[in-house]
């Protein structure tokens, strides 16, 4: 499938600007001679400067957004408004092969998560599993709209003013049910794989050794203290980080094998 690349890479802060643009660095191995739009969200002057420098030189595009906007909204509006094959990639994405060959029969494809724990000792709240951000593949956004309003009628009234038709469709969603609080990943194409997994494929084995992601990498800094606060242990995060602080790639190989092995006290089912 032709696919057309987009970038959202999200900084928080200056310093991040190396762990959030990854993806830049290692664009040619994951999608050799193809162009890619980057959609920047941030103020920081310096990632700023570097994606432009990226995009002139590669002849690619840039996008600016303020900082208040959502990576799920990009996405939303991309699909919406696309009626050619996307794969939307995160900044903090790193690629080891060629992803470009990529084919799938079903509406979009992606790496899927567990059903876990969102925070350790905290078992009133539970995250449910659905399609990681690093790497999407939306094979038809027109059938991924139709669907999208198929299942939104069931909350969008008709005297809903049109200007704030759809908002909710890239917030996370919350649920409370017999005593426990169910929080569904933001995104519309979370939306749509918990609605019908069928929709969806997920990647096998060969796909996601081709790519990493270094988790936090937009604000590591707060992540970092996030984990602190809950007692976890940040030693495998940090090797990532710095990692691709130093830009040395095949330290980075493992990191999703890493993440998910680190929720296994906290699991709730696969």
């Amino acid at each position: 499938m032709d696919w057309h690349p987009h970038i959202v890479v999200k900084v928080e802060s200056d310093c991040c600007t190396p762990t959030s643009t990854t993806a830049l660095k290692t664009f040619h191995l994951g999608f050799p001679n193809k162009k890619a739009t980057v959609h920047f969200i941030g103020s920081s002057v310096v990632a700023e400067r570097y994606i432009k420098d990226w995009c002139a030189k590669g002849g690619h595009k840039m996008i600016k957004y303020p900082s208040t906007t959502r990576q799920s909204q990009v996405h939303y509006k991309l699909i919406k408004n696309s009626r050619v094959p996307l794969v939307l990639l995160r900044g903090s994405a790193v690629f080891y092969n060629d992803l470009s060959g990529y084919t799938t029969t079903k509406l979009f494809a992606g790496w899927t998560l567990p059903k876990r724990y969102t925070l350790r000792g905290d078992t009133n709240r539970i995250n449910l599993g659905g399609i990681d951000k690093t790497v999407m593949f939306v094979a038809d956004p027109i059938k991924v709209n139709a669907k999208v309003d198929e299942l939104s009628k069931y909350w969008n009234a008709k005297e809903v003013n049109p200007e704030s038709k759809h908002v909710k469709k890239w917030d996370a969603q919350w649920a409370i049910i017999d005593g426990k609080i169910y929080q569904q990943e933001s995104g519309v194409l979370n939306l749509l794989y918990a609605w019908d997994k069928s929709l969806a494929s997920t990647f096998s084995s060969t796909t996601t050794d081709k790519y990493e992601t270094v988790f936090g990498g937009n604000n590591y800094p707060d992540m970092i203290k996030w984990m602190e606060k809950n007692g976890e242990d940040t030693s495998h995060v940090m090797k990532y980080i710095n990692a691709a602080l130093n830009e040395d790639w095949d330290t980075i190989k493992g990191a999703k094998k890493t993440f998910l092995e680190n929720l296994k006290d906290t699991l709730v089912s696969e």
